[in-house]
């Protein structure tokens, strides 16, 4: 099949789209990187005190792979291990699990509440470790500390800038596809498209919103997309479904 829709989500934020849809009909091109980085002090308050921990959340398979990492070079497996790990979703949880960490999956599309409706049934009691990403605001730790349940943060990775080289070789890889629709999975992405492909004219293509917030943002910015997912990756993958028609 020829790829035709733009998508520019990293491979860890989509994790879950490869098991429900056919991604040959996509041309991904991530405009989002991220490499391991912790604060130095923050890290060793983590190490010396991860021990005190009821539970550890792994919110995203991005966050869950730098925390590993961090882990392995700390040799603190067994003390991982020990925790309740509980995985937002199902690429996070067979990817732990083949890091010999046991984790809780709830649904295979879970949602942060998921996680929390099951923290409540067991107890409030025991405070929670959350590995996340610099400078990116998650729904989880917001809505433990509403429900008054001691949670701490752990920066594990950040985002860096996409190299030039790359970023040409992206461009030359759009100038060389026959696009014939793009797909916007967040708000943020429509900022960074128009950015890394200025020479793309919106007009000319059929847009594809990921979520209600993405389509007012692109009737904001004068565009109107021909069809629209409800956020989720699952939605979004029926939606490419209906729309795969494009690229025949």
């Amino acid at each position: 099949m020829t790829q035709t829709i733009l998508f520019t989500a990293h491979p860890d934020s989509a994790a879950t789209l490869p098991a429900v849809t056919d991604m040959r009909k996509l041309l991904q091109l991530p405009l989002q990187h991220f490499t391991a980085h912790q604060n130095p002090e923050e890290s060793q308050i983590v190490k010396n005190t991860l021990e005190d921990f009821t539970f550890i959340i792994h919110g995203s398979l991005r966050n869950a792979r730098y925390f590993v990492e961090w882990m392995q070079q700390n040799d603190l497996l067994v003390n991982v291990q020990n925790r309740i790990n509980l995985a937002v979703d199902k690429p996070t949880s067979e990817f732990l699990e083949r890091k010999k960490i046991p984790a809780v999956l709830f649904r295979e599309s879970g949602k942060p509440i998921d996680v929390l409706e099951f923290m409540l049934r067991i107890s409030k009691q025991g405070s929670t470790l959350y590995p996340t990403t610099e400078s990116k605001t998650e729904e989880m730790p917001g809505l433990l500390k509403e429900l008054e349940m001691p949670v701490s943060e752990f920066t594990v990775c950040r985002e860096i800038t996409i190299s030039e080289v790359l970023l040409s070789e992206y461009r030359e890889r759009v100038s060389r596809a026959s696009l014939k629709a793009i797909l916007f999975h967040n708000r943020s992405s429509i900022t960074r498209i128009k950015t890394a492909f200025p020479e793309l004219n919106f007009n000319h293509y059929k847009l594809i919103s990921g979520s209600p917030g993405v389509t007012e943002k692109l009737r904001e910015d004068g565009h109107l997309p021909v069809i629209e997912a409800d956020g989720s990756w699952h939605s979004i993958a029926d939606v490419l479904d209906e729309i795969s028609g494009i690229s025949e």
